[in-house]
């Protein structure tokens, strides 16, 4: 009798838990972010690839999108006056750079923000950058910001991510992010950032997967693990194709 009763307490309980659940959908939106594809492959003719990323926020809620990729070391050229001309003075030593940022919300001032505490875009960017410990100054690290824009890997882009409706109050946010060229194989973290009142009130986020396959890979492949037969193959390569070259413009110049 007392097994029974127990049984049915808790059954009761459970219940409870799940009409709760079923009343706070709320709570539930924006409790997953989904990023399409999540395996990007470079091969032989990679010219970049747009990924799509999308999720749920409650509604009256904003919303960040950053694509963001594993942190490494970059070393630069300190340029400084020598005798009247500009040269290499030293090294410059940039550390925790990830290695692709980029980043959309829902309105463009949420990237933009030059509050100390803002914590989306290129201003957190750098606050992050100058306390990692690097030996690069303040406006060393706005070149260094400049020149990764540059070269299309950080970027925050202008245009609002896409809002609809969706069930239970809840908005949907989709965004579209295309990886430049320059990508690096590796694991990168998509991640949903929630919103509310000016703070961030929650944020999720997935992986994305960049991977060398065909011919790109086995260069890459070869180059570590054979690197002195790599060495070889490459000066052939290049007498083969000296040759091939000189060939056909000494053709081409006696017509």
């Amino acid at each position: 009798m007392r097994g029974g009763s127990f049984r049915l307490l808790g059954a009761t309980w459970l219940g409870l838990a799940l009409l709760c659940g079923g009343a706070l959908p709320g709570r539930v939106a924006g409790a997953e972010v989904k990023v399409s594809p999540d395996l990007v492959e470079i091969g032989a003719f990679f010219q970049g690839e747009e990924i799509t990323v999308s999720g749920e926020i409650p509604g009256g809620a904003e919303a960040v999108m950053e694509v963001v990729g594993p942190e490494t070391s970059e070393h630069l050229m300190r340029k400084g006056r020598r005798g009247g001309l500009w040269m290499n003075v030293g090294e410059v030593e940039v550390k925790g750079a990830p290695t692709l940022y980029l980043a959309r919300g829902t309105s463009p001032g949420l990237l933009t923000a030059t509050a100390s505490a803002a914590a989306f875009g290129f201003p957190a960017l750098k606050r992050r950058l100058a306390a990692a410990g690097g030996t690069a100054t303040p406006g060393e690290l706005e070149e260094f910001l400049k020149l990764k824009e540059s070269e299309d890997l950080y970027r925050t882009l202008p245009q609002p991510l896409q809002v609809t409706p969706a069930a239970h109050g809840s908005r949907l946010v989709k965004g579209v992010f295309r990886l430049p060229t320059q990508v690096k194989p590796g694991t990168y973290r998509v991640c949903l950032s929630v919103l509310e009142g000016g703070k961030v009130s929650g944020q999720k986020c997935t992986e994305l997967q960049v991977a060398m396959v065909g011919l790109p890979a086995l260069s890459s492949a070869m180059a570590y693990e054979h690197s002195l037969l790599y060495g070889i193959l490459a000066v052939i390569i290049a007498i083969v194709t000296g040759l091939v070259m000189g060939y056909l413009f000494k053709g081409g110049g006696g017509h």
